[in-house]
């Protein structure tokens, strides 16, 4: 299965696409445990994209991430490509066997009593490379992790990360730790920033947005209007928000408050309903958006799609 596609335009001209893909017979839930980032690369921002290796394995023995490499997204900052990605930081929450400090397959398809447990271990992490394809080098510390000083609690995932101006701009999803208790969570989107791709991140205490619970933030900088935007996954909703910013730090609904239905026209002029559509990523050329990419799922099928945004004035 493939979800996620995060796209940059390199200096050879390509475009190079980053996603996560894993075993398909695990169902879409083997996005938890599962999941490996692929590269691609295609001549056109529409693709085709044609897979070029994994560059980030699901298991990872020698770092905190041992489990998973998950939701990519990739940007380049000061000449190198920098992928962001959420992983599970297990050590002394699993079982191991021996001196493998893995755990066990076993152990990881186990979701009556592990589900929780490895769901509330999602860490942000980063890899940084010279080249689209590699080799990333991953961070040895979380770039993001929960801790009591922080307004959000049990996970720190999804991350969006922008880079302008020396400062990278980060907005990520976590628990809300004053609307979250043991059998209800309440997932919020927090804005952060940082003088380097590994943090540390000081993340504002003022949720993006509160009124319902968000996720998957892609992020933007349109150099027509000098304005941040952020598109999102408004649970509960069948459309994408969008969300705007004078300096990144304050947000609110933009003037155009949907980029977009979860439908797709396609090519014959019918409408495709997809019953989950996720993941905005928008690529901008010139200063302006000229893409848009989101993960879809329907009838046991996972994939991404590619959306072209007109602006207009």
């Amino acid at each position: 299965r493939i979800w996620g596609l995060s796209v940059i335009r390199w200096s050879d001209g390509k475009y190079h696409g980053y996603y996560g893909r894993w075993p398909k017979d695990l169902g879409h839930d083997g996005w938890l445990t599962d999941t490996e980032i692929v590269h691609s690369v295609a001549d056109r921002p529409e693709g085709p994209f044609v897979p070029t290796g994994v560059v980030l394995v699901s298991r990872n023995a020698s770092g905190w991430d041992l489990a998973n490499a998950h939701n990519s997204y990739a940007i380049v900052a000061e000449g190198k490509i920098c992928l962001y990605y959420i992983s599970n930081k297990l050590a002394g929450k699993s079982e191991p066997v021996g001196s493998n400090p893995l755990p066990t397959d076993q152990w990881l398809r186990d979701k009556a009593r592990n589900w929780k447990t490895i769901r509330n271990s999602q860490c942000i992490g980063v890899a940084i490379a010279d080249r689209p394809e590699g080799p990333f080098v991953r961070a040895a510390k979380p770039v993001v992790e929960p801790s009591a000083d922080q307004p959000f609690t049990n996970i720190a995932v999804n991350p969006a990360v922008l880079f302008r101006n020396g400062r990278y701009v980060m907005v990520m999803k976590g628990d809300d730790r004053a609307r979250s208790n043991e059998s209800r969570w309440f997932r919020i989107q927090l804005v952060g920033h940082s003088v380097r791709p590994e943090g540390p991140f000081a993340f504002q205490t003022r949720p993006v947005y509160s009124e319902r619970q968000t996720e998957d933030a892609g992020l933007f900088y349109n150099q027509h209007d000098q304005r941040y935007f952020m598109v999102c996954h408004v649970m509960g909703t069948r459309n994408l928000a969008l969300f705007k910013s004078q300096d990144s730090y304050k947000w609110a609904p933009a003037d155009q408050r949907v980029l977009m239905q979860k439908q797709v026209q396609l090519e014959d002029g019918t409408v495709w309903n997809p019953r989950r559509v996720e993941r905005p990523f928008v690529l901008t050329e010139n200063g302006r958006p000229t893409m848009l990419y989101v993960a879809v799922a329907d009838k046991d099928r996972n994939g991404n799609i590619a959306i072209p945004l007109e602006v207009k004035r």
